[in-house]
């Protein structure tokens, strides 16, 4: 019996063939879902659709480019931001040296703060700048969320036991995640506190910060699912985050709920935008946009894994995950990212990272954290 795709005490091996590719892939498929997702956000579907189609991609080509540049919002900027702190911590270790996660999580979301256009709160601490602040679209004003930034502006950090915005239950945690789930050497007991005292920096809601664990449990295990060769390896990591939640001696009810209203619907048949809000919700709160998210990657595997052409499911992926009228950007960067998580940079379409505004900031931030954690030839 092979081993499970979640494991208390073991995780990925950046020594792995496929290590490094899901990584890059993670991340530039989270960017262009994102990007794609952001075109549209807000946007009543009817005027969607007139606009960019029924799956909101019209004037995307797919393969020698679309016709606009696509532009990363603050959900890119917030997940590179994640995983520079984490890379801190890497690098604390790799000197021999302990660090405080939430508190490098927080200094990086400060350090977004501080390129956002908005006062800088005199109580918070100032960080030392990073390699990462010198990327120009990363301090481009992007709807940014606004609980993220009054949890930052406080100038306290957030904390489990000490929320700061008890209600805060948007989408701010889980679209900013996905690193979580790239760390190597860790199995989910270290991955789910990271995470979770990652999101309490800035949203107090237990579920908030749950859905937030649960994003990282899935690319995670869409990481391995690849590395063993499973034949559905989206269904097999949402499968094994599923399963790995229900330990979670918290909060967790409304996100395995929504999360299993979307396995069955992936498995019965492709939503109509109306019926997929009125069933996962729009992707506001970080339940909804978990499940839509992870919905519009389950369905696209579903309907296209038969044809061999990885990137057509990840285009079908990102398709769903835009095209609901709800917040389109975080639920498309979801979809990416766990789709090119488990099928790697092969699924991505060259046109639309052609034309993806934060590529080289995403790409040389891959590279830096894969030299860092020690994957062969980064």
């Amino acid at each position: 019996m092979p081993a499970p795709l979640l494991r208390p005490d073991a995780g990925l091996d950046p020594a792995w063939p496929e290590y490094a590719d899901s990584v890059r892939a993670a991340l530039l498929g989270g960017a262009l879902g994102d990007a794609i997702g952001y075109r549209v956000e807000t946007d009543p579907y009817p005027r969607l659709a007139e606009r960019h189609g029924p799956d909101g991609l019209a004037g995307l080509d797919g393969t020698d480019g679309p016709a606009a540049r696509l532009q990363i919002s603050d959900d890119t900027q917030l997940t590179l931001y994640t995983l520079d702190a984490l890379q801190e911590v890497v690098e604390w270790a790799n000197d021999g040296q302990p660090a405080d996660e939430t508190a490098c999580l927080w200094l990086a979301y400060l350090r977004w703060l501080r390129t956002q256009d908005v006062p800088y709160p005199a109580e918070a601490p100032r960080p030392l700048p990073r390699r990462l602040d010198d990327y120009e679209v990363l301090h481009a004003v992007r709807g940014p969320g606004g609980a993220v930034l009054e949890a930052l502006r406080s100038g306290r950090m957030g904390e489990v036991e000490r929320p700061l915005l008890p209600d805060a239950k948007g989408c701010g945690t889980v679209m900013r995640s996905a690193p979580f789930g790239l760390l190597p050497h860790v199995g989910w007991r270290t991955l789910a506190p990271l995470a979770i005292n990652g999101a309490a920096v800035t949203h107090g809601h237990p579920e908030a910060q749950t859905a937030a664990a649960v994003y990282g449990f899935t690319v995670h295990a869409a990481v391995r699912a690849r590395r063993e060769g499973t034949e559905r390896p989206v269904a097999a990591a949402v499968a094994a985050a599923r399963e790995t939640a229900g330990n979670l001696t918290r909060p967790v009810a409304e996100t395995l709920a929504r999360l299993d209203d979307a396995v069955r619907a992936a498995e019965r048949e492709a939503l109509a935008p109306d019926a997929l809000t009125g069933l996962l919700g729009e992707g506001w709160t970080a339940p909804e946009a978990l499940a839509v998210g992870l919905y519009a990657a389950l369905r696209a595997e579903v309907e296209d894994a038969a044809a061999a052409d990885p990137q057509a499911v990840f285009r079908r992926a990102v398709g769903l995950g835009t095209a609901h009228g709800g917040d389109s950007d975080s639920t498309a960067a979801i979809a990416g990212a766990v789709t090119g998580a488990a099928l790697g940079t092969a699924a991505l379409p060259p046109g639309w990272l052609a034309a993806l505004d934060a590529r080289d900031a995403v790409a040389e931030a891959a590279e830096r954290w894969l030299r860092e954690v020690g994957a062969p030839g980064a």
